[in-house]
């Protein structure tokens, strides 16, 4: 499939750029904390670290699950699934995915028209609340693009292998 053979390279790298993206973030989070309790304890604290490190929380929660999503990280009760015969449960993955996608597009679209009439501006930084805001479709984005590779993936037969705790 030619479409599967485009989104498999786009789905990894997209994957791998957002855990490239998450170890950034979350390094100056310990940074600007750290700095944080090194100037209230010896000097004045720092107005700005705090909100700081919330948004950068937030951004690497929402491109965190795109990449636990890709890895089959989320937690899943799998007992049905299990007892099915082997063309229904594969079946029903593809399903579940479909249906993840669609849900992601919902997603996707209403946070565009969301972060689109946000206008205002955080407490303690001059930056506007959309900004902060536009992990939500950007993650959408990229779940999207998971969830068609996967079932694409689920398709063919060359799916990644459930995680199992």
């Amino acid at each position: 499939m030619l479409l599967k053979k485009i989104l498999s390279p786009v789905s990894d790298a997209l994957d791998k750029a957002c855990g490239v993206l998450i170890v950034i973030m979350l390094g100056a989070m310990v940074l600007i904390t750290t700095a944080q309790i090194i100037c209230r304890t010896w000097f004045t604290s720092l107005a700005w670290s705090d909100e700081v490190t919330r948004y950068l929380l937030i951004w690497s929660t929402f491109l965190g699950a795109g990449c636990v999503y890709r890895h089959s990280g989320h937690i899943s009760v799998t007992l049905v699934q299990e007892m099915l015969p082997k063309p229904v449960e594969k079946a029903l993955r593809v399903a579940v995915h479909v249906i993840c996608m669609l849900l992601f597009a919902v997603l996707l679209y209403y946070s565009v028209k969301y972060c689109g009439k946000l206008n205002k501006t955080a407490t303690a930084l001059p930056i506007k609340m959309k900004y902060v805001y536009l992990c939500i479709p950007i993650s959408m984005a990229i779940m999207a693009v998971h969830a068609l590779t996967m079932a694409l993936e689920e398709l063919t037969g060359t799916g990644e292998k459930e995680v199992k705790a």
